[in-house]
């Protein structure tokens, strides 16, 4: 009798007798063809490691073979990034403290070059090198077609505590447990939420309960202190009773509906609670001060973002949104989402826009201020140049400037 063997998920027994032909499954005896008895039992799993955040376009062995310019030997510092790539998975923010820019920016070049710029190298360099204005080091998006992982795990990895970056999440033609969308609340550091098509849990889509329940995480912990806006594509279930919620979100300032049951007709219910409908006249203003060149939606969060920030200055000095619009952005997309077509934002069609009119605190008597240990300067350690003094402000106050 042979002993039992292991299979990827699955292992087998053997037993010992035989027996007819006969095959059955999970955990159940089974016969093969020669008449050989053993049992099968399926062992479902998940990945062992969240190894999405390191991997990479380009391959590290690839990229660490290109040759230095011109004849003779490679410099050294030349030698040191081709270490570097061929180790890139061990770049840290701590590991380029200390650094020159002017030094490491050779290596982000090369990184940028090999497609080696991981998810992971992304936030060391944010971290560390927070005020260089690269297109590439502001603002990273990540897209995961096929989430593997309940959604929880992946947020783990967005959350910033002491605001290192803002992190803008979409998530379409996924399903999601109530549960799961419950873990959104624990990114605090989230500016953009945009729920796209064919998003649903497993009873509806996105509906105006979820949305409340958020409200009540924000307005009475730290959760949702940067989302300043909100985007619902396709998701049939909102009603206008949505409104009467959204004011708990203490910076939330726009909320762009797409292919929903909300439009001109609710304007006198979204005014109830000071919300005011527009066609998007504004937000195509911000797509062009932001250098896009299409009205594609990963343009319009960016530029909804600039927009919202816009609206907060009524309600927060012009130097806290500055500090915060200041802060790099990583873009996770969760979910494959076919190509769009271009959005007119000029007119009333398919894309609808509401603005807050101001952010009323005073409804909201118990919130929480945000504390000193959960955000601080925005002066990090790791930066290499330093703000101006109209910027050296905290996070906290910059912050609870939205209750004031």
């Amino acid at each position: 009798m042979k002993k039992g063997l292991m299979r990827t998920g699955v292992f087998i027994a053997p037993n010992s007798y035989h027996g007819s032909n006969h095959r059955t499954i999970n955990g159940t005896i089974k016969h093969d063809e020669s008449g050989q008895v053993f049992t099968e039992v399926s062992c479902p799993g998940g990945p062992m490691t969240l190894d999405w955040v390191w991997k990479t376009q380009g391959s590290s062995r690839e990229a660490a073979c290109f040759r230095s310019s011109g004849p003779g030997c490679s410099s050294l510092a030349n030698m040191a990034i081709r270490s570097a790539l061929s180790h890139s998975f061990n770049i840290t923010a701590e590991s380029l403290e200390g650094l020159p820019w002017e030094v490491a920016s050779l290596l982000w070049e090369r990184l940028v070059a090999s497609q080696l710029v991981s998810v992971k190298v992304w936030k060391a360099f944010a971290v560390a090198y927070p005020n260089e204005g690269i297109d590439a080091l502001k603002r990273k998006h990540h897209v995961i077609a096929r989430p593997n992982m309940k959604l929880g795990d992946y947020v783990a990895s967005l959350i910033s505590p002491l605001y290192h970056w803002v992190t803008f999440l979409s998530l379409s033609n996924v399903t999601c447990s109530r549960t799961d969308l419950v873990q959104i609340s624990q990114l605090t550091n989230l500016g953009v939420l945009t729920i796209g098509r064919k998003f649903t849990t497993p009873d509806i889509g996105l509906d105006d309960s979820i949305i409340r329940g958020w409200g009540r995480s924000a307005s009475s912990t730290d959760a949702f202190r940067l989302l300043r806006v909100l985007n619902c594509r396709s998701q049939k279930d909102i009603t206008a009773n949505v409104f009467a919620h959204l004011n708990q979100f203490p910076a939330l300032s726009v909320f762009n509906v797409e292919d929903c049951n909300l439009g001109p007709k609710h304007r006198q219910a979204a005014q109830n609670h000071k919300w005011n409908y527009k066609t998007g006249k504004d937000l195509s203003e911000w797509l062009v001060k932001g250098g896009a060149t299409s009205a594609g939606w990963d343009s319009i969060v960016h530029a909804s973002f600039q927009l919202g920030g816009a609206f907060s200055k009524t309600t927060l000095t012009a130097e806290g949104v500055e500090a915060i619009d200041a802060i790099p952005v990583l873009h996770m997309s969760i979910g494959a989402n076919q190509p769009d077509a271009l959005v007119d934002v000029t007119g009333d069609q398919s894309l609808r826009s509401f603005y807050r009119e101001w952010v009323d605190t005073f409804k909201f008597p118990n919130k929480r201020p945000l504390s000193q240990n959960i955000a601080p300067s925005i002066k990090m350690s790791y930066q290499k140049r330093t703000l101006r003094a109209s910027k050296q402000q905290k996070l906290e106050d910059v912050l609870t400037g939205f209750g004031r």
